[in-house]
Order: structure tokens, then sequence, then C-alpha cells
């Protein structure tokens, strides 16, 4: 059964039994309509569903009545013993102790007397008072059953045949966090542009999701290109079996006792390609990619920046599933932060990291370990924890043959591969690039073709991450040996 049919089911109980009032919490207002079609029709029963514009109408249909005052049209029928449900859509303004919750209650406390249902429909927290007198039904966002069953019809009606079977699966995913609507546009906008219904364009479309949810100023959309990551291959395995379950149905993670990976953490040597790895997986998984900076959601008014932290957590649920990733952690979560405030949002951070049950994968990048606070190495928080080193030789090889190839237009031989790779031992992805980049731009700039003599001459005169920083570096090796996974999967 559907969450859909199980919100049908519910409020067909409470009409049953009469209860006075329901509160359909829901910010999708035409999917409520349709489950109380399914609901008049159940228990055949007449209801009256009112809106702003159209004023009250049958749910199944007919003109719409204009009413001045909507409880109080209720209320007269009400006294009539009409049998009739009232619906009242899309309402707002019911948060605080006003006169139109005065009147929602007066209203429902006579229909308590009379036997009569009234139902709200908002997306909006109820005031106190009014919430004590309903029974809350909510209506959440399609599944991910709902959302491959939206597909197949969508296919169906418009004759499609591009996506296999498990594709659909991989693209419910990915279409989560939309409503029915929204689904809707986006299929149909895939449909009409780029290559069409297609996997790839869908996942295209759904990396805009902030043009959908609006923005927040602590979570921004990182545009994601073709990404090229030199090395690394402990991590790249690791991604393509967490891949697989990421992109599971929950049935079947729920009958081995399994959750979709949260993600992962990874700390060491700065320019090892960390925050590149963020990129790549939101490259590969077709996803979009958020940076949240938590440093953001600190503001100088008490409470506020619990309440900013809150919005933005908020926020990439409703965009989810995503890639999030937190460039540096440690600056933002550093132990030596002393402030109440601050150890109360480190906790509400840590907790979300537990508990959050959306489909995000969250990559935390770090390169100072003495400043992450313990709290963060607990098991469950996080998937994994991989140490990023220095690349070995035959990585500076990978890399070397890499940046060379995007970058310049000579082919290098196996033996200058291989000089340069002993040249720069020592180097990290960053200063490779650096050189074969430099190299790269007096081709463009002076019109000239490289040499291997001229990459030679820059790899020696580049003082690399080893020589810069042996003391940090030989410090933060001794942790990765014992307490996280090697990143190049090399022991």
């Amino acid at each position: 059964m559907s969450d859909f049919q199980k919100t049908v089911q519910e409020i067909t109980v409470c009409v049953r039994i009469r209860t006075p009032l329901i509160i359909l919490m829901t910010n999708e207002r035409d999917r409520a309509e349709s489950a109380l079609k399914a609901v008049s029709a159940n228990e055949n029963v007449p209801m009256e569903y009112y809106t702003a514009l159209g004023g009250f109408k049958k749910i199944v249909g007919g003109a719409g009545k204009k009413v001045a005052d909507p409880f109080l049209y209720i209320a007269e029928e009400i006294e009539k013993d009409s049998g009739t449900v009232y619906a009242l859509g899309d309402m707002r303004g019911l948060t605080s102790d006003n006169e139109l919750v005065g009147k929602a209650i007066g209203v429902v406390r006579l229909a308590s007397e009379k036997g009569a249902t009234v139902i709200l429909v908002t997306s909006e927290t109820v005031y106190e008072e009014l919430g004590k007198l309903a029974t809350f039904v909510k209506l959440d966002l399609p599944t991910k059953r709902e959302r491959e069953n939206m597909i197949r019809d969508f296919m169906a009606e418009n004759q499609i045949r591009t996506l296999a079977p498990e594709k659909i699966i991989q693209t419910a995913v990915v279409l989560g966090g939309y409503t029915a609507l929204q689904l809707k546009t986006v299929m149909n906008y895939a449909l009409n542009t780029g290559d069409g219904f297609t996997f790839e364009n869908l996942c295209q479309v759904a990396m805009d999701k902030d043009k959908i949810f609006g923005k927040n100023p602590a979570v921004k959309h990182i545009n994601v290109r073709d990404v090229h990551v030199a090395g690394l291959d402990g991590v790249k395995e690791w991604l393509i079996k967490k891949q697989k379950i990421f992109y599971s149905p929950d049935e079947e993670l729920g009958t081995k006792f399994l959750n979709p990976p949260r993600g992962m953490l990874m700390v060491g040597v700065p320019g090892c390609g960390k925050s590149l790895t963020a990129r790549l997986v939101a490259c590969e998984w077709h996803l979009p990619l958020y940076r949240f900076d938590i440093g953001a959601v600190f503001s100088g008014s008490a409470g506020e920046s619990e309440a900013n932290l809150r919005r933005a957590l908020d926020y990439i649920g409703s965009v989810s599933p995503c890639i999030v990733w937190i460039d540096e952690i440690e600056k933002e979560l550093a132990a030596g932060h002393d402030n109440e405030a601050a150890k109360r949002i480190l906790g509400a951070f840590l907790f979300w990291l537990q508990e959050n049950a959306h489909r995000m994968f969250l990559i935390a990048t770090a390169n100072d370990l003495t400043k992450l606070p313990p709290e963060l190495f607990r098991k469950g928080r996080f998937d994994e924890v991989f140490f990023v080193d220095l690349p070995t030789e035959s990585e500076r090889k990978e890399a070397i043959n890499l940046f060379s190839k995007l970058s310049l237009t000579m082919r290098l031989t196996e033996e200058e591969v291989d000089a340069l790779a002993k040249i720069s031992d020592g180097f990290s992805y960053a200063d490779i690039e650096w050189a074969i980049k430099t190299v790269a731009e007096e081709e463009y700039t002076l019109g000239m073709c490289g040499s291997y003599t001229r990459l030679d001459s820059v790899f020696q005169r580049t003082v690399g991450a080893l020589s810069r920083n042996r003391e940090y570096i030989e410090t933060i090796r001794k942790w990765g040996k014992d307490s996280a996974a090697p990143a190049s999967g090399r022991k």
C-alpha cells in the first residue's frame, strides 16, 4: 500500500467515526484534493471543498459557491444536520491565536456536538489550542514506489521506451523530494529539451532543484561539469559499491537491515583530491552537489544560530537526493569552540548526521585533524573515514598522464613520464597539475609547443607539499595509518 493510499485510509476511518476535526498536513494541494475525492467515494458521503478562489463546491465537481465567511457557512450547514463533510483547502493563518483560529475552534466544537466532520488542509504548524481538538493526518511527498509508477505512466502516455526497468528505479531515486506536480513538470521539461526523456537528461534537469525549492544562504548549489580525478583508487572502488546501495529500493535494503550510505570523511594532505572527490561523486552518481557552509549559520542573536541550522538542514532534506560537501569541516566544528551556542549547534549537527533519513550523501573534508571534535569519528556518523596521502609514484604517473592529456598538445613518452614521476616525489596532485598547466599556459599565450625540457625545468623548481609541510604531513600520516582507510587503496 502506498503512502497516498494509507493517507486515504486514515481519513476514511476518521470520517467514518465522525471525527470533528481532521488536519491534513501537506503542501500538495492537488494530491490532497485527490485524496479527499477518494474518501468521499469510499464512504459514499457528500463532501464540500473550499478554496479562496473557487468558494465551496462538491468535491466531485460542480459550480463553486462564494461565501463571505467559510467558517460561518460551515456552522450554518452543520446546524441543518446535512451529513456533509466540509473541507477547507490550502489554509493559512492558523499558526497563532487570532480571529480565524477562534472561529475554527468554535466550528469544531459545534461539529463535535452534531457529529459532523471538518477537514483543514494546510502545510503550516497549527496553533496549539486548535491542534488539541484535531486528529492529524500527514500526506507525504510521493514515495519512491509512487515515483516509479508516475514515471511508467508518463512513459506510457507519451509512448516512450527510453528507460530500461533498472533505470526507472534509479530515476525514481534521483527525482526524490518533488511534489507530484513538480515531478510532472520535470518529466515534461526533460521530454522537450536536450536529449529528451533519457536518464542522463532527467538527472541534468533535476540538478537545478534550487530553482524550485529556492535558496538557503548556508547551502550553495555547485555546478558540476566533467570531473577528472587521478589516483584515490581505494575511494573510487568503495564509491562504486556505495552507489549501488544508494540507488537500491528501500524494500530490498530492509530485507537485509541495511540503510542507504550516509557519507564519508576525508582527512589528509591539502591538494590531494579531497574536495575534488565531492564533484566526482556528484558527476558519477548524477546528483546535484551542494556546499554546506556551517559557519554561515552562526548569528549574533541568541537562538538564531540554531534556527539557521534547522533551516539549512531542512533545506538539504527538501533538495535530497543530493551530494552535500562540507569543506574543511574542522574550521566549523573546531574543538576550540567553547561558547554554548556553538556546542548546541555541534550537538544538533552530530544528531542529524546520526539520524538523518533523507537520501543524502555527505562528503566532509579536513586538513587539520587535531581540531576535529572526537564525537565526529563515532561509528554511524560516517560510513568510512579515509586518509588522503601524497600520491605514490604510480599515482604521480597517472596524474602526469591525465593533466598532460587534458592541457598539453604534446604527448609524453613512457620514459619521460617515469622521469617526471621521480622528480615529483613529495608533490601533491595540485603541485603536479600546477606544473603542467604552467607549461600549458606558455603554449597557449606564446603559441609554441611545449617540450619535455620545459616540463622538466618547471618540475625541478617546484617546491612540493612534503618539502613545505614535512612535520605536519609526517604527523598526520601516523594518525592515518592507524585510524583511517587509505584513500589510495594501498596499506
